[in-house]
Order: C-alpha cells, then sequence, then structure tokens
C-alpha cells in the first residue's frame, strides 16, 4: 500500500490481507526542496541534453519506449554533478507517464535518480501506482500482446517463478559463478538452484543471499505471442543478478530493498516502458 501526498515523502507499506480488519496508522514527512537546486535547474542550458539522456536511461530503449511520454517533465529536476560524472533527477511532484503500448498510465514518484556517466551505472527508484487507459476492444488485443511480451523473460517473471520454485517450468536456468585465476573475471560454473541461496521463507515471502553473480538463461518458448511467423525469433536470452544485501521476495514479485539486487544483460533493460503492475496476471492471448 502506497500513500502519498503532493509536499510529502510518499511511504509505502507492505499490509498481509488475511481478511481481518486492521487499523493502519500513516504519517507522512514533509517534502523539502532546496531553493539552491531549484534556481540552477533554472538556468541550466543543457537541460534539453539532459532530459534526453534521463529518457533513455529512466524509460528505456525497447519496443514499447517510444509510446511512452512524460506529461510533466516540469515537474523534473535535473541535473549533473560538479564534476560531470553523474546524472542526477528527481521529481517535485509524481510524474505522470502514459505508456500507450501497455495501455496504462503511470503515477510515478521519483525519489531519486543516479546515473553514473563513466561506468553507466544506473539506479533509481520510487513508488508508483497504475491507472487503465480506456481503448477499444480492437486495440485491447494489441495492448494485451504486449503485456505479455513484456511479462514473459523479465524481472518479475523470473521471481515469481524463484518464489514458487517454477524456475525449469517457466524456461529459467540459474548458474552460479566462480572468480577465473587467471582473468579475475566471473566465470560460470554449476547450476544452482534456489535452496542453495534461500536463507528462510513462510507464506508470504522468501530471504534470498548469495556472496557472488548469479547467472540466468531465459529459454523464450512463446511464439503465439507474434501473429506474423517471420516476427518471433527465439532465443536465450542472458542476465545477472548482484546481492548487495539480503532480499526478501514476495509471491507477486515484489521485493521492498530497491537496492539490495543489481542487474545486468538482458533483464538489466526492464525499465519504465516494460513495467507492469503487481497484481498483473499472464492469460493466453485471445484471436
Amino acid at each position: 500500500m502506497i500513500a502519498s501526498c503532493v509536499g510529502y515523502h510518499s511511504r509505502s507499506q507492505i499490509i498481509n490481507a488475511n481478511g481481518s480488519n486492521k487499523n493502519i496508522n500513516i504519517r507522512l514527512r514533509v517534502k523539502t526542496i532546496e531553493l539552491k537546486e531549484v534556481v540552477v535547474q533554472g538556468k541550466d542550458r543543457n537541460r534539453q541534453l539532459n532530459y534526453e539522456l534521463f529518457l533513455k536511461n529512466f524509460i528505456g530503449r525497447t519496443m514499447n519506449s517510444p509510446m511512452c511520454k512524460i506529461e510533466n517533465p516540469k515537474d523534473l529536476i535535473i541535473y549533473r554533478t560538479s564534476n560531470d560524472s553523474n546524472l542526477i533527477a528527481y521529481s517535485k511532484k509524481p510524474l505522470i507517464i502514459e505508456n500507450s503500448g501497455l495501455g496504462y498510465k503511470i503515477i510515478y514518484d521519483l525519489k531519486n535518480f543516479n546515473h553514473n556517466l563513466k561506468t553507466k551505472h544506473l539506479r533509481f527508484s520510487g513508488d508508483y501506482y497504475f491507472q487503465d487507459i480506456a481503448i477499444g476492444k480492437r486495440q485491447y488485443y494489441k495492448v494485451h500482446r504486449n503485456r505479455l511480451i513484456a511479462y514473459y523473460g523479465s524481472r518479475m517473471h523470473f521471481l515469481r517463478a524463484l518464489f514458487a520454485d517454477l524456475l525449469a517450468q517457466e524456461n529459467f536456468l540459474m548458474i552460479n559463478t566462480k572468480r577465473d585465476s587467471a582473468t579475475n573475471y566471473w566465470i560460470t560454473a554449476d547450476t544452482l538452484t534456489v535452496q542453495k541461496f534461500r536463507h528462510s521463507q513462510n507464506a508470504d515471502s522468501i530471504t534470498l543471499f548469495h556472496d557472488r553473480p548469479i547467472e540466468i538463461k531465459y529459454s523464450d518458448n512463446h511464439p503465439e505471442l507474434f501473429p506474423l511467423p517471420h516476427v518471433y525469433r527465439p532465443g536465450t536470452y542472458t542476465s545477472r543478478i548482484y546481492f548487495a544485501d539480503t532480499v526478501s521476495i514476495y509471491r507477486n514479485g515484489f521485493y521492498p530493498e530497491y537496492f539490495g539486487l543489481s542487474w545486468g544483460g538482458n533483464m538489466s533493460f526492464d525499465r519504465i516502458a516494460e513495467l507492469l503492475p503487481y497484481d498483473f496476471i499472464p492469460k493466453p492471448p485471445k484471436n
């Protein structure tokens, strides 16, 4: 559950809905914005260049990216650090993002965004919720297919399969890594099961940690999502995850520790353009 109000920091809280009545007390902190930063942004002649770079990394560069539009870009504070090594951004008000490709409007309260221009390392986080865009019946089928294409092989798909211990059934394979003594690079080793790095589990979540990167391979097997045979290209996609700390994974694919996991490879391209709500349930497309 997310509570938000303009001028205050939003707050998210995990609620276990077990059928009983609950009283939930929420206190929001006032959001203060330093006047100095606002003035700097108003005089920033490079804002357009910074904004375009922000879009490429925040929205992403995938099939759905061109169909995403931020309706209130003026509420975005964006600048580079004095040494020109980092692009920093946050929003004064929640960003309103229309994704016509997936049929959603996303209200995203961007708390922080940091893109290292030298290492290309990216971190951003925020609270968000979805609204369905009104679309016609004919357009719905296309939007539904786009949602399924975005889901299969995604981080959400992987984490849900990980929670349910259904990796093989969902066409995922996890491989352990080890240091190559000659190059000092991480190389693949033996296959890995969730039991080897699961610390605890209950009905709602599992807690995971691994002291080395894990390679993930996903084999796409959904040609039904591509009505034209020449469009579908079966393939295996490779990703990596890195644990900075223990991470709790929930049944719907949510994990509250934003920076507990780092993503590399194919799954690192999952940005706002591919974002799906946590109550999304994949259903076969109708012809």
